[in-house]
């Protein structure tokens, strides 16, 4: 009996030992391989660079859209042109102006020249009774629609509201002109759509000079005048103005 349990355990051993022995082989076995390094070689890396451009999905891209935009040069050329266009307009327009009011001018002197062979009802001596001398001398030497309508406007009533106004008007823009001081207003009668002015100047051009301020005044609404002048001895100059609106 004690044999057999001899024998047992001897058996036990001997395989215990034998595993021992093999785990302790198989980890000094694993222990002294030597260490693999992967290296790469261009095939390699070509083979991975090809296996990462398959992974990587596509990126569709818009395309691109480039603006042009056009030549500095080509845009001056263009004002230039424009520019050019607009002043040769402004010119022809300035051009066609003066045409029209050279063309309105004659139109008027031929309707003026016309009025003149119509008939008068006044005589001579009554249109020299209208004004002081010198000045009724010039009242008897107009003629046609001119002499009539002098006529009928003395003829009328004062004018209290409108001629009133455009007579205080006028004396005033005369008397404060530069030139007010080389004329002597001697009359100012205005009953619309009229205005007579006698006015004695004293120095060349004094007259012109403040009938083109008046001419620009806002109030100053009269289209057309007849005037006559006459110089004296002391070389003043006596003028008539009968104007209409």
């Amino acid at each position: 009996m004690n044999l057999l349990k001899a024998l047992i355990l001897l058996v036990i051993g001997a395989v215990l030992g034998y595993g021992i022995s093999s785990t302790t082989k198989s980890h000094q076995n694993n222990s002294t391989l030597p260490a693999v390094i992967s290296v790469e070689t261009p095939s390699t890396l070509k083979k991975t660079v090809d296996l990462q451009e398959q992974a990587t999905p596509l990126v569709q891209t818009q395309p691109q859209v480039i603006n042009h935009k056009p030549a500095p040069l080509a845009i001056a050329d263009n004002d230039e042109v424009l520019t050019q266009q607009y002043l040769d307009l402004r010119v022809e327009h300035q051009q066609l102006k003066d045409k029209y009011q050279k063309s309105k001018r004659k139109v008027s002197s031929l309707k003026y020249q016309l009025s003149e062979f119509d008939g008068s009802v006044a005589t001579d001596e009554e249109m020299e009774k209208l004004a002081p001398e010198p000045f009724n001398l010039f009242l008897s030497a107009f003629r046609g629609k001119t002499r009539n309508d002098i006529y009928d406007f003395h003829q009328k009533e004062d004018d209290l509201d409108w001629g009133y106004n455009m007579q205080n008007n006028i004396s005033d823009f005369v008397q404060t002109h530069y030139d007010g001081m080389n004329v002597d207003l001697i009359s100012v009668i205005c009953k619309q759509p009229y205005c007579e002015i006698l006015v004695t100047e004293k120095q060349e051009d004094a007259w012109d000079n403040i009938l083109k301020g008046l001419s620009v005044q806002t109030w100053w609404k009269f289209s057309s005048f007849s005037t006559s002048t006459k110089s004296n001895e002391d070389n003043e100059l006596s003028i008539y103005a009968f104007f209409t609106q």
